[in-house]
């Protein structure tokens, strides 16, 4: 323990990797985030609170794909608390409408973030928030996985490109070994 610490004071963070205090995590570093609800929950509160509920959940565009189907709902309320965790913020802090899961043409959610999500997003570095939706009768779930970028770049993580190259290299040579069994007649390679 350091003496501040040791003495009733604020220590200092540890060190990540040695180069990034734990509070600053490193760019192409992830966070996770998962939601599950019930279905009849997100039901009960269209029921008893109609147009406020939704009106405070979800964006314009939001409530035009939704238009009134409880478990479609009931996924993007999923989506939200698991982006929301991706922010290390849970819901607190930020509004519901501030996080918006818009459809895109291949049918693929995606995550679009306004006011202060969009600032926390930036604190954190976190350059990109996939998620990912399912919902049957009874149960909504969402995954939302954030990446942190390094000016504005996309960050593979680390060593991906050669074990790409690597990889690559594996399948060149076992198509150069079946093209040269298949010139001679050989079973291949």
């Amino acid at each position: 323990m350091s003496g501040d610490a040791a003495q009733g004071g604020a220590a200092e963070p540890p060190e990540v990797g040695g180069d990034a205090p734990a509070s600053h995590p490193p760019d192409g570093s992830t966070e996770l985030g998962i939601d599950i609800i019930k279905v009849d929950r997100i039901r009960a509160s269209l029921e008893r609170f109609g147009d406020r509920f939704t009106n405070r959940v979800l964006t314009p565009g939001e409530q035009r794909y939704v238009r009134g189907r409880p478990e479609t709902m009931a996924g993007r309320w999923a989506a939200k608390e698991a982006v929301s965790k991706v922010l290390g913020l849970g819901v607190r802090g930020i509004g519901w409408r501030d996080i918006e899961i818009e459809r895109l043409p291949t049918g693929q959610p995606a995550v679009r973030l306004h006011g202060r999500a969009a600032t926390r997003a930036t604190q954190l570095g976190m350059g990109r928030i996939a998620v990912s939706i399912s919902h049957e009768s009874d149960y909504a779930v969402a995954i939302a996985y954030g990446l942190r970028m390094a000016g504005g770049r996309y960050l593979f993580p680390p060593d991906i490109e050669d074990r790409l190259d690597d990889r690559e290299r594996r399948i060149l040579a076992r198509i150069e070994g079946l093209r040269v069994a298949a010139e001679t007649g050989g079973a291949g390679a």
